[in-house]
């Protein structure tokens, strides 16, 4: 019996032609090395992609996917990923994103593909609020990895709600900045560390003030 990559389940250090023996065992032929490299570059330059929306490789993002990658594949090459990434980076994505897609639809399961997404969305909100360019960024590869509407609609609504700068001011996407100009003044006011009711802790306005701060400058980066 042969499977899929997958990271939902035993089958989630290889390839297609791994068995669920070799996985306990931890073996793994010279083929199935090569279609685990094959497997985590072609990942790696989805991340590079998604993390050129915002032109921006911060601290956190560099974490969370040496995190994501240590975890699926094991510490050994965290060096090789990080320069890979730098790499793409800086020379651009473009012309390896469909390559890497098709050797993912090849190499992975359905359900590989829908974690890839995932992983996706959580690099675009590694370091910031999720945005509407990394949205059809992501969206893109999605379909280049044939995933139906469905299945990305699904994943961009829970990824959204909880990562979404708009919905700090109670606003949707296609508000105009003027829009979030007059609720990020209302909502700075209302927690000013300074000026909280009795309400409210000062840990909790700090916070809230923060988030304000935050979700402001990162729809002005994009629309402002």
């Amino acid at each position: 019996m042969t499977n899929k990559f997958s990271f939902s389940s035993l089958i989630n250090s290889v390839s297609k032609f791994v068995t669920e023996q070799q996985v306990i065992e931890k073996k793994q032929t010279p083929q199935q090395k090569a279609h685990q490299l094959e497997i985590e570059n072609s990942i790696l330059v989805l991340a590079a992609e998604v993390i050129r929306c915002d032109k921006n490789f911060s601290t956190q993002t560099e974490k969370f996917v040496l995190s994501f990658f240590n975890k699926q594949f094991g510490a050994t090459r965290s060096k090789h990923w990080i320069n890979s990434i730098s790499n793409h980076l800086e020379i651009g994505t473009e012309p390896f994103t469909k390559i890497a897609c098709k050797e993912l639809k090849m190499l992975a399961t359905h359900d590989s593909r829908i974690h890839i997404i995932q992983f996706l969305f959580d690099v675009a909100a590694s370091d910031d609020f999720i945005n509407a360019k990394e949205i059809r960024c992501i969206q893109r590869i999605a379909g280049y990895l044939g995933l139906n509407e469905k299945d990305f609609t699904q994943m961009k609504k829970t990824a959204v709600a909880a990562n979404n700068p708009y919905a700090v001011f109670g606003l949707e996407e296609t508000a105009t900045f003027e829009q979030v100009k007059s609720a990020y003044r209302k909502m700075i006011l209302k927690f000013h560390p300074d000026k909280r009711g009795e309400e409210r802790s000062e840990e909790e306005a700090n916070l809230r003030f923060r988030e304000v701060k935050r979700a402001f400058d990162t729809i002005k980066r994009t629309i402002g």
